[in-house]
């Protein structure tokens, strides 16, 4: 028992230490965790030594699967093609021309144009791991740069597949594994068909079955099974996993159970994610650091200022602006994770020696801690020096829900299909699957979620919300949710209940909006919605009276669900 538990003890302590130094100091926890794997690491001689880093680097790898899944989620296709030409412009055009400009540097230090070129391809690759993760923590995922950035993240991707078969071809060795283009061709569409029809059509259906049948392990199991084969898929075909996760993800970014996906991702994609972050410090020697320090700091110096220039003049061809190319510059002067994987092609096939191919890894490695301080002097030179003449979208939040609806039965819906009527943007949720079709048939934003699970509260971003409307039959669920709600102080809270016990518990509660189910009662506090949105008396008054009329020449049958009465809304 004692075998372990000492080692673990300081392993655990080491990591938060680290991360909470360089978290405080404000490099963030990237490079917390990529210096506590250096001190963890067998290169030093650090109280514990972890061996077998290739093992942790294999399992580690998934993470960043994983999180590419996660954004695929938030990627609609029509978003992906309207993004064809940034793609195209910034994302390959930057991939050749660093290529060609570290093949001309190759040769004015004695290289061959071939080693340049394949040393410049490895170095064009951007670190998807490090760069998402970073915007991710600043919630500037959304922000004009940070689609940007995505864009050309997305580029780099695609551009792996052929940089692999083109090293070989430079280091004047035969692959064995080259195929013909059209096979090539053939294998990328056969890929991406299969993926189509598992994401469109055998995961749904599988997800439908666990989710009327309150399976949560299968639903969990489901999912990750599809992520394996879709992996393993890509892996097959000759194209890059992380690309094959992505467009499973996007695939399913209009799927009812989308927030619900994520939410079953999320815990392991952060842990693998750290994981990887320590892998990369493990593998690093700092022997050779010391003994090679200048030639690391002149390619180092090279990579960063050839990146940077080369992603804003791009930016700007592309027509993004100045700031824009300025922030896309500093955030991917660095060197991405699948130049490891690049890194050991070249040793393979002959273009690069084994000690070139370890100082390319401290390269990468150190370029990568770096990546917070060079962001952030990115954002610090737009503040300070165009301010005056941009003004920076990211400066305030994008504003999705101003209104959540938690509960999509009758009187769920009304409230939605009243947003709707009255322009309110909102987000409705519920864990009954068929008032979850019912409202998606109606046209509703609803959504496959529990609102008492953290991380779908996340996503609902009840902390910039204005008000949020509970439509719960089930007694005790509705005082949970009601009280869970109470925690964001200036979120408005209107709920119907079914008693008049229930009512003035919530009343007592601070819940000031809270009455019967009646449909009287449910456009009462319609009306009160509506007014402390800014609407008038009046205007409230005449619209509320609008789908009254609506509600009775249909009979109210559209807002009916098969099963009303039984939303459980507990997961």
């Amino acid at each position: 028992m004692d075998t372990y538990l000492l080692p673990a003890i300081t392993a655990l302590s080491i990591i938060t230490l680290s991360i909470i130094f360089f978290s405080r100091i404000g490099m963030g926890t990237i490079v917390g965790f990529i210096v506590a794997g250096i001190l963890l690491g067998p290169n030093t001689p650090g109280p514990i030594a972890a061996t077998n880093i290739e093992a942790i680097q294999s399992i580690a790898d998934f993470g960043v699967v994983l999180f590419l899944f996660t954004l695929g989620l938030e990627m609609k296709p029509k978003q992906l093609w309207n993004m064809k030409k940034s793609i195209a412009i910034q994302g390959i055009g930057q991939v050749l021309i660093t290529s060609v400009i570290f093949s001309f540097l190759g040769t004015l230090v004695g290289l061959t144009w071939e080693v340049g070129f394949v040393i410049g391809a490895i170095f064009s690759q951007s670190s998807t791991a490090v760069v998402m993760t970073l915007l991710e923590e600043k919630r500037q995922l959304n922000s004009p740069h940070g689609k940007n950035i995505f864009s050309n993240l997305m580029a780099q991707d695609m551009s792996i597949v052929p940089i692999m078969a083109l090293i070989p071809m430079l280091a004047h060795q035969q692959n064995t594994h080259d195929h013909s283009l059209l096979y090539s061709a053939l294998m990328a569409i056969g890929l991406l068909v299969t993926i189509f029809i598992i994401a469109r059509y055998i995961l749904p259906f599988c997800l439908k079955i666990c989710v009327f049948n309150d399976n949560k392990e299968g639903f969990s199991l489901c999912l990750y099974m599809t992520i394996f084969i879709t992996v393993w898929l890509s892996t097959t075909a000759g194209m890059s996993e992380t690309l094959g996760a992505f467009v499973l993800g996007m695939l399913l970014s209009t799927s009812d159970f989308k927030l619900m996906l994520e939410e079953v991702v999320s815990p392991f994609k952060k842990v693998l994610m750290s994981l990887f972050f320590l892998a990369v410090g493990m593998s690093i020697q700092p022997n050779i650091i010391v003994d090679d320090l200048g030639y690391i700091l002149l390619w180092l110096s090279a990579v960063v200022i050839v990146k940077t220039i080369v992603f804003i003049v791009l930016a700007m061809i592309d027509g993004k602006g100045l700031p824009i190319g300025i922030k896309t510059g500093f955030a991917l002067n660095q060197v991405g994770e699948f130049s490891f994987v690049l890194l050991g092609i070249a040793t393979t096939s002959g273009a690069l020696d084994t000690h070139s191919a370890a100082v390319g890894f401290i390269i990468i490695s150190i370029s990568m801690i770096i990546t917070p301080l060079m962001n952030s002097l990115g954002n610090k030179l737009v503040k300070r020096y165009l301010s005056s003449t941009i003004t920076d979208a990211n400066s305030t939040p994008i504003l999705d829900n101003e209104l959540i609806i938690i509960g999509l039965d009758e009187v769920g819906r009304l409230i939605a299909l009243l947003a709707e009527h009255a322009g309110i943007s909102y987000t409705a949720f519920d864990n009954d699957y068929e008032c979850v079709k019912r409202g998606k048939s109606l046209g509703l934003n609803a959504h496959y979620g529990d609102i008492l699970n953290r991380g779908i509260q996340d996503k609902a971003r009840l902390t910039e919300a204005k008000a949020a409307f509970i439509s719960v039959t089930n007694s005790s669920l509705l005082k949970e949710i009601a009280l869970k709600l109470t925690q964001y102080e200036h979120l408005d809270i209107y709920a119907r209940t079914n008693t008049r016990e229930d009512e003035l518990f919530l009343k007592q509660n601070g819940i000031k909006y809270a009455g019967s189910v009646y449909i009287e009662s449910t456009l009462q506090r319609g009306k009160e919605l509506l007014v402390n949105f800014g609407f008038s008396e009046q205007d409230s008054t005449t619209l509320i009276n609008k789908i009254h009329e609506d509600m009775k020449q249909k009979n109210d049958d559209s807002l009916k669900c098969p099963k009303e009465g039984t939303n459980k809304f507990q997961m």
